[in-house]
């Protein structure tokens, strides 16, 4: 019996290739699609109760997460205060300290609070668009919020 050529195997063996890739892709844990993510960016919020602490409007914060810092004032929502950092594309920590500093206008003492916490998918499987979520307490401990 004779064998066939090196040539003629050449088309099945790409073939075999092609379709091990799309196996690997989609029915071995991979998506078959890209992720939805329209507008998500990754970023790191704090939120705390606006009665039970002095941090509200006139007063500053900077967030840091990992290296990267923003500043401002932070934001009044209804009974909430919320201050966010939004992170650049390339953000890839998982697990960055995350360090707040907030000075109130009422002669409220500074507050330099941190703490690690999780970055989280926005969806599963997908890590273009990662957050995190801290609430402040009434003791002014930082407490990581995992379903946000």
């Amino acid at each position: 019996m004779r064998r066939p050529s090196s040539t003629a195997r050449r088309p099945f063996l790409a073939a075999s290739a092609v379709g091990a890739a799309v196996c690997l892709l989609t029915a071995c844990g991979g998506k078959p699609e890209p992720c939805q993510l329209i507008d998500a960016v990754s970023k790191v919020s704090v939120t705390w109760q606006a009665d039970e602490l002095p941090y509200g409007e006139g007063s500053s914060y900077r967030l840091c997460v990992g290296e990267r810092c923003g500043s401002g004032t932070p934001q009044l929502l209804g009974d909430q205060v919320r201050v966010s950092l939004r992170l650049p594309d390339d953000f890839d920590e998982r697990r960055p300290e995350v360090s707040l500093r907030l000075s109130g206008p009422r002669d409220a003492a500074e507050l330099d609070e941190s703490r690690t916490i999780t970055m989280r998918d926005r969806e599963t499987g997908c890590d273009e668009a990662r957050y995190g979520a801290l609430r402040l307490t009434a003791d002014s401990a930082l407490e990581e919020v995992r379903n946000s």
